[in-house]
This record gives structure tokens, C-alpha cells and sequence, in this order.
């Protein structure tokens, strides 16, 4: 039985079916939803405060435009159900895979845009990463 799952949140359509398919699949599971920003990308300061296991109503003000698209995100598809959400900044496959391995959480869940050859090459796979930097089983949804 699982009993805690991350679930890695963007602001991509597939980080909202990476959240859906948690929430229907591990109903009794605690749902812990984390977004990461890139601060070079997001063009955040290098000191902006990280959140961890927040209440999402304890989330207004944290990070970013995109970081509260993405709280926005969560909280419409948690429709009233308890999730719990982490706003961690940094490479987001050592980020995730860090906070995979500190967090005692039986699964991830995480959206994968499935693209492969050249633009695998060139973009990279988050969700690769994170596949093989933790032995906590994966699911990926596309």
C-alpha cells in the first residue's frame, strides 16, 4: 500500500494530470505536490524563500507569476482534499530527487512531455533524471 506520494507539479497541462492521476489512484495516500523553479530560468533572486509541506492556503505570496499558477493548479484539482505543497528552487531533477530521498514518500508521480532522439538530447528529461536517481517507484503520465 502507499501511504505518501510526491507529485511533481509545473505549469504544464501534464503537471495537472500528473496531480489527477495521484489524487484518483492513491486516495488514502498523503499527497505532498511540489513545484520547482529554476532561479536562472524563472529569473528569480538567488535568495527566495523555499516552502515545505505547506497547507495551500498557506501558499499566497510564495514565489513567482508562474510558481502561483501552478498553486492555483493544485488547489482547483485538490478540490477541498488535503494536499500538501513544497516550493523548492534549484535544477528541478536534483531538486525533486533530493527531496524524494529526505521525504520517506512510497512513490512520484510526475507528467513527461515523452519526447525523445534529438530533443530528448538537446531539452534533457527531468523525469528520466529522477527515475534513475531514486529507487522509490515512478509513475509517469503523458
Amino acid at each position: 500500500m502507499t501511504h505518501s506520494v510526491l507529485v511533481a507539479v509545473d505549469d504544464s497541462p501534464l503537471g495537472r494530470e500528473a496531480l489527477t492521476y495521484a489524487l484518483e489512484t492513491f486516495p488514502d495516500a498523503r499527497i505532498v505536490a511540489v513545484h520547482v523553479a529554476h532561479l536562472d530560468l524563472d529569473m528569480l533572486p538567488t535568495d527566495t524563500p523555499e516552502v515545505r509541506e505547506a497547507a495551500l492556503d498557506e501558499l499566497d505570496g510564495v514565489g513567482d507569476e508562474t510558481a502561483r499558477n501552478v498553486f492555483a493548479t493544485i488547489r482547483d484539482v485538490a478540490d477541498g482534499r488535503d494536499v500538501r505543497a513544497s516550493f523548492l528552487t534549484g535544477e528541478p531533477d536534483e531538486r525533486l530527487v533530493e527531496y524524494v530521498e529526505e521525504g520517506a514518500f512510497d512513490g512520484v508521480v510526475m507528467g513527461t512531455h515523452g519526447r525523445d532522439g534529438i530533443a530528448r538530447l538537446l531539452i534533457g528529461s527531468v523525469a528520466e533524471a529522477v527515475v534513475r536517481g531514486t529507487d522509490v517507484p515512478t509513475t509517469l503520465v503523458k
